[in-house]
């Protein structure tokens, strides 16, 4: 998909836009991103936050990531809808949160971090790249998604 692409919170408190193409999506199926969604897994593609128009003011919360790196959780304070991630506040590098695009129909992850907690009778696509814990240069990782 290319052109200009938007999404935003539940209650349209927060709304962003941003210049296609949408950069590779990957899902994680560790503990904390489950337990963010309410699903089995959560759906993120890498970003530049300078790239995106953001309208609203988002609330955030810090947690610590499994590898010890402080981790910004930006979501509506209205809504409670998570938004994106970053690891510094304000936010720089995120993982924009692919469910919060208004038209995500198209996307499907090329890639899966903690393969080693996914939930049971979820089946991946043997040619995804997968990664049972995440790799050591996890950013890497994610820039170079689909390519």
């Amino acid at each position: 998909m290319s052109g200009p692409v938007e999404g935003g919170c539940q209650c349209g408190a927060v709304r962003y836009a941003f210049a296609g193409p949408i950069p590779a999506a990957y899902a994680c199926h560790c503990g904390e991103c489950k337990k963010q969604s309410a699903s089995a897994f959560s759906m993120s593609i890498p970003f530049a936050y300078a790239d995106l128009a953001v309208t609203g003011t988002p609330s955030v919360f810090e947690t610590v990531a499994h590898s010890g790196k402080r981790k910004y959780n930006y979501f509506c304070g209205n809504c409670g809808t998570r938004l994106w991630h970053s690891g510094s506040n304000p936010p720089d590098a995120i993982t924009l949160k692919v469910g919060t695009l208004d038209d995500a129909a198209d996307i499907a992850p090329v890639g899966h971090l903690w393969v080693s907690k996914k939930q049971s009778g979820i089946t991946l696509d043997p040619a995804s790249d997968q990664h049972q814990t995440q790799p050591d240069d996890v950013v890497a990782w994610r820039n170079n998604l689909g390519k």
